[in-house]
């Protein structure tokens, strides 16, 4: 079997330029500190070998970039809510920091997987998921100052940057009913999202200023694991209802994307016979429906971007933050 070939070492560089490690170090940190002849000829050697810069061993060694460690559940492997991440990276890189990620499956890591995340000696631990969750936060991450991004607990002590989905339902409802519609389907998310709670507080405030009647709305609550194709039977009930439901109001883009499917094979036309309002503007799907689906937004970017600001500029604020959930108007009503 064939033997996968060594990266060249510091140590490799200073043998082949014939100078010692610390004046290969000083050549990659403090170039004018070398004199030009030896600083070439250490420059040769690493175009020579192809060396790369161990930029986490300097980092660390050396602690001019400190550091942001990320402990992500579930973030990283779907595309709804990655924006949190990408948001960190991008304000950390705009004050020199540097991010770390550890994944996490269960809001209940092991000792051994908080023991990777604090072996980058981090400044500050940013704990993302990819849901609105309550989250029972281990002691050693309250210990370390961790600021909470897309979740909340209920421990004290601790910052939370979570979106506004009441807020962003309200308004989002209010568009809707403007436009005329006073008959909607409302499917919610499972009884156990945090969302759910707060998007029909939210959606139940638009009904009672537009004066929406009771018996003018049906309701129906995804499985506790979504099986969205339930969507369409759901919509089957409420449209054989007498007078037909005339707008949709989903518990997600998903919905959305099952209802668009069922209503058009069954001939409706949005959004002159039923109006659709999703909520998420799941990442590069929103602008594909036809026609293209009006939703509200998470502000995942946000959350990141301010998550970050926290521990960078050293926040002493605690509590829960809500950050704006931003309408987007298209054409599904």
């Amino acid at each position: 079997m064939k033997l996968q070939k060594r990266l060249p070492s510091i140590r490799d560089v200073a043998k082949t330029a014939g100078v010692s490690r610390m004046t290969v170090s000083r050549v990659l940190n403090n170039p004018q500190l070398v004199a030009k002849p030896t600083r070439e000829r250490v420059q040769a050697a690493i175009r020579e070998l192809d060396y790369v810069v161990n930029e986490l061993a300097r980092q660390i060694g050396t602690g001019k970039r400190p550091y942001i460690s990320m402990l992500a559940l579930n973030v990283a492997t779907t595309p709804y809510s990655v924006e949190i991440t990408l948001a960190v990276e991008q304000v950390a890189r705009e004050h020199g920091w540097s991010t770390s990620i550890v994944n996490t499956f269960t809001d209940h890591p092991s000792d051994e997987l908080l023991d990777r995340l604090f072996a980058f000696r981090p400044e500050g631990v940013i704990f993302a998921t990819m849901g609105h969750h309550i989250v029972d936060v281990p002691q050693r991450l309250v210990r370390a100052g961790v600021v909470l991004a897309n979740c909340q607990t209920t421990q004290e002590g601790i910052a939370c940057y979570v979106p506004d989905d009441e807020q962003g339902q309200y308004a989002g409802v209010c568009k809707l009913l403007e436009k005329g519609y006073c008959r909607p389907i409302c499917i919610h998310l499972p009884q156990r999202f945090v969302a759910k709670t707060l998007r029909l507080k939210g959606m139940q405030r638009a009904f009672q200023k537009y004066n929406v009647l009771e018996k003018n709305q049906t309701h129906f609550v995804l499985d506790e694991v979504p099986d969205y194709l339930q969507c369409a039977r759901f919509l089957d009930q409420a449209l054989a209802q007498r007078p037909r439901p005339d707008c949709l109001i989903c518990g997600n883009d998903r919905v959305a994307l099952v209802a668009y499917q069922h209503l058009l094979s069954l001939g409706f036309r949005i959004p002159k016979d039923i109006g659709i309002l999703g909520f998420d503007n799941m990442v590069g799907i929103g602008g594909l429906f036809l026609p293209p689906l009006s939703t509200i937004g998470l502000p995942h970017d946000k959350i990141g971007r301010e998550a970050a600001l926290h521990i960078i500029r050293s926040r002493k604020r605690t509590g829960v933050y809500r950050l704006s959930c931003p309408f987007i108007e298209r054409a599904s009503f």
